[in-house]
């Protein structure tokens, strides 16, 4: 593997056998001791299963002892630039590793490769023996620069099969990224079984309604699902006894149905500029995290709690799980935050994308569970410090008793002045919490962290914290 690895200055001249008679003479000078090639084969394998696919082919130069357990180790192959700049050498170096692994396969990542006439080699490698029970599979073709998802034509691009041989994985998969590639139709009766997969993403992948629902009724223990900018299906309903989490970002027109998700505890619809435009929630009965709401969810129909446009409709009972919410809209002033608050009494975190102007008439003698009791944090975006903006701010500054921290992502230069004359506007001297913290920034962007990061890459009690409470 010339091309993988890369010439060592000085080797060790330390052999097993003087390394190991001096570890037990104990010789007080252990400076010089190759202490970590003492351990056994399978723990140095798991060492280098670890290294990114350069770094632990090179292993194999290090020392005698090193020579052969790259080629033993766990693979971890990841056909990215740190092969190769130059694509058609990389193309060769990966059919070169398949070729002379013979360890275990733990994962493999092809999302930096082109078509360009290959999708034969594409089939050959996931044949390869060399990938027998692969646990984490990371697919994707290269977009040559352009963007294939939600609002584009309905065939921008020729077609990009996902190799059938593909699916060969599915008893063995722990997770699986799959994105821009049209998904194989998956006949009923030879529909894939997934016992072991826990994550799944599909983005910008186009698949028909019967494959998607075959695919998920065959993740047995799946717990985080996220489906962005893909297409060729009207409606995703979900059924899982195991799924914790779920991200959606696709086309307006599609209906999203939670049916049965008694672990459900995240529903993250990720664009609030596109879809779904239809959400229903039959039953999720420990759903903690809610968002983005916006005013272009036709309808969110939670059961007890019916939304439409980010206004509450209809309200039979409170959902007392929901712990964070997150609104982003163009419209909702303070009455709609305030029916948000009844409709989920024991919120702990508020993000407002927007803030608009006070109407209400807040009426202490009628007292809001949520903000005598529950709401700790509070994150204004977009704030401008104008009077719509301080009227609407204030309102939780004087009647948040339990507040701990409310964050401003300030549009404006955050001066010194500014900011006493927002201190004096707000009326933070008269804040209901006496705890409460308050701190303007410049826009901390907690929106974008949804888009840099996978959805089981999130923080599990609040995806969208973004480490600023």
């Amino acid at each position: 593997m010339e091309e993988v690895t890369a010439p060592v200055a000085k080797k060790r001249r330390h052999d097993e056998p003087d390394c190991q008679e001096r570890s037990e003479g104990g010789d007080a000078d252990a400076g010089g001791i190759d202490l970590i090639s003492l351990l056994p084969d399978e723990i140095l394998g798991s060492i280098i299963s670890l290294l990114p696919t350069k770094d632990a082919a090179r292993t194999t130069v290090l020392s005698p002892r090193w020579r052969h357990l790259w080629r033993s180790a766990p693979l971890n192959l990841d056909a990215d630039g740190g092969l190769s700049g130059q694509e058609r050498k990389r193309i060769s170096i990966v059919s070169r590793i398949l070729e002379a692994h013979r360890g275990p396969a733990r994962r493999l990542s092809l999302r930096s490769v082109r078509l360009r006439g290959i999708y034969a080699r594409f089939d050959r490698w996931f044949c390869s023996a060399a990938l027998n029970n692969l646990e984490h599979l990371d697919f994707g073709y290269a977009r040559d620069g352009r963007y294939y998802g939600i609002g584009v034509d309905p065939d921008p691009r020729p077609p990009r099969p996902l190799p059938p041989s593909a699916l060969r994985f599915a008893p063995t998969l722990r997770t699986a990224y799959i994105g821009g590639c049209d998904f194989p139709a998956v006949a009923p009766a030879a529909a894939p079984c997934f016992p072991r997969l826990t994550r799944l993403t599909l983005y910008g992948v186009a698949i028909s309604e019967d494959a998607l629902h075959r695919v998920l009724a065959g993740c047995a223990v799946l717990e985080t699902l996220g489906l962005e900018a893909s297409s060729g299906f009207g409606a995703v309903r979900i059924n899982s006894p195991t799924l914790r989490s779920v991200g959606f970002a696709v086309s307006a027109e599609t209906e999203l149905v939670i049916e049965d998700a008694p672990c459900l505890e995240r529903l993250m619809l990720l664009d609030p500029h596109s879809g779904p435009k239809n959400v229903r929630v039959v039953r999720a009965p420990q759903l903690k995290v809610l968002g983005y709401l916006s005013d272009k969810i036709t309808k969110l129909d939670l059961g007890t709690v019916i939304i439409q446009e980010t206004m509450v409709v209809s309200s039979t009972a409170s959902l007392r799980t929901v712990k964070v919410l997150v609104l982003e809209s163009a419209g909702p002033n303070l009455d709609t935050i305030i029916g948000f608050l009844k409709c989920f009494p024991c919120l702990e975190k508020l993000y407002i994308m927007k803030t608009m102007k006070n109407t209400i008439r807040y009426n202490p003698l009628e007292p809001i569970e949520c903000l005598d009791h529950h709401l700790r944090y509070i994150i204004l975006n977009n704030y401008l410090g104008m009077r719509p903006d301080v009227n609407f701010a204030k309102f939780f500054v004087l009647n948040a008793r339990m507040l701990k921290a409310m964050k401003f992502g300030v549009l404006v230069g955050c001066t010194e002045k500014w900011m006493a004359n927002q201190h004096k506007r707000l009326q933070l001297d008269h804040k209901a919490s006496p705890d409460a913290q308050f701190d303007f920034r410049r826009d901390y962007c907690w929106r974008n962290i949804l888009y840099n990061k996978r959805i089981h890459d999130l923080p599990r009690d609040d995806p969208f914290d973004c480490s600023i409470c």
